[in-house]
């Protein structure tokens, strides 16, 4: 499972992973102290970016349950195909 985001452009994308860099450290000195996400734009994507928890919006419960029904519409068809070509 993935979560998704959006940035506040609206630029949508998936969060492959978080760091926390703790105040006083050298990471939080050079980046800034807090949460770092770790994102790719989509699943298809070999582009990783990096932001600042600031920078990120996460779904509103509507959007995340419309994209969590359309992930499982998605694999619903999948399965009724692999089904359908099983038993011919």
């Amino acid at each position: 499972m993935h979560f998704a985001f959006c940035i506040l452009n609206c630029f949508d994308g998936i969060i492959l992973g978080l760091q926390y860099y703790p105040n006083g450290t050298e990471l939080a000195e050079q980046f800034g102290h807090g949460w770092r996400y770790a994102l790719m734009p989509n699943k298809n994507s070999d582009e990783l970016f990096h932001f600042q928890e600031n920078q990120i919006q996460p779904l509103t419960p509507e959007e995340l349950l419309s994209q969590i029904r359309a992930e499982i519409e998605f694999y619903q068809q999948q399965i009724t195909t692999v089904i359908r070509h099983h038993w011919r």
